[in-house]
């Protein structure tokens, strides 16, 4: 297998040179890498638990891919190509690979990881692969990422070595890609509209204070921040004493429904610009 280095060139770099958009399509409103772009579109805002608990696949896939130093690009026929790396300080454990067309649009991709959730991480012996599809493409299309899980990073060759024990493979149909039910902790008011296209941000909500947690719920979304803020201002009857604002990168919306008064805080992620925190807050 010809493999070629990209070597400490930024991930966004690799991706412009390898990934064009085309430019048939409705432009994006984001500022971010093609590769970025392409994975969140293939992602949408399917969830679940393989770096950590309950989180974005896409955010998820994005940070398996982000190590500069082992980023690596696999040329194969019809002009698809095979992207790879691993997460920033992994001995390899938790790794990414993306199966692109000539267009750059994402084909399949694959986890390799651990099963990180509440209870802790599986260990080297007892690692999975998750593959995921776009829908319509065949599974044995996706087999270069089945070979590239296979081989092994050099730090997780010891006597041991790892050992994948569960294989998954899921197509990203809309059931899959559509964000789960939110379900606010108890005492979290229901006159709070949220927003329906988004998942707790289950690591950040974690860490609130159980007194905080009552009134504060954290969010993920890969919609924008103005998607978010086109949602609370067409509202139906409208906030009372609504206000917002926009700049590059953060947004804020603050309004009452039915007496209960609250705040909505956005911000994109410093790291993947297509996804976007929010944190809805009400007040004292």
């Amino acid at each position: 297998m010809l493999l070629s280095t990209l070597g400490a060139a930024p991930l966004a770099l690799a991706a412009d040179a390898v990934l064009v958009l085309d430019s048939s399509r409705q432009q994006e409103t984001r500022e971010a890498p093609a590769l970025d772009l392409a994975i969140t579109r293939f992602a949408g805002n399917a969830s679940g638990t393989y770096y950590w608990e309950d989180g974005l696949l896409a955010e998820q896939i994005l940070s398996g891919l982000q190590s500069r130093a082992n980023r690596v690009q696999q040329e194969l026929p019809d002009g698809q190509r095979v992207l790879s790396s691993r997460r920033q300080l992994s001995h390899g454990a938790e790794r990414a690979a993306v199966l692109v067309d000539e267009r750059g649009d994402v084909l399949a991709a694959a986890l390799v990881h651990r099963e990180c959730g509440k209870d802790g991480c599986q260990d080297d012996q007892h690692g999975r692969l998750s593959v995921f599809l776009r829908p319509g493409f065949d599974r044995a299309k996706a087999q270069p990422l089945v070979a590239w899980s296979q081989d092994v990073p050099e730090d997780l060759q010891t006597d041991s070595g790892e050992k994948i024990t569960k294989v998954e493979t899921i197509t990203l149909d809309a059931a899959n890609t559509t964000a789960k039910p939110i379900k606010p902790p108890k005492g979290f008011s229901s006159q709070v509209p949220l927003y329906p296209r988004a998942i707790v941000h289950r690591t950040a909500q974690d860490a609130l204070s159980n007194a905080k947690a009552n009134r504060v719920l954290r969010l993920q979304t890969t919609d924008s921040i103005e998607q978010v803020l086109a949602f609370y201002k067409q509202l139906t009857p409208p906030l009372q004493d609504a206000v917002s604002d926009l700049d590059r990168n953060t947004g804020f919306m603050a309004g009452k429904r039915k007496g209960v008064a609250f705040t909505v805080n956005l911000k994109q992620d410093k790291h993947f610009p297509t996804i976007t925190n929010m944190e809805v807050e009400i007040s004292e």
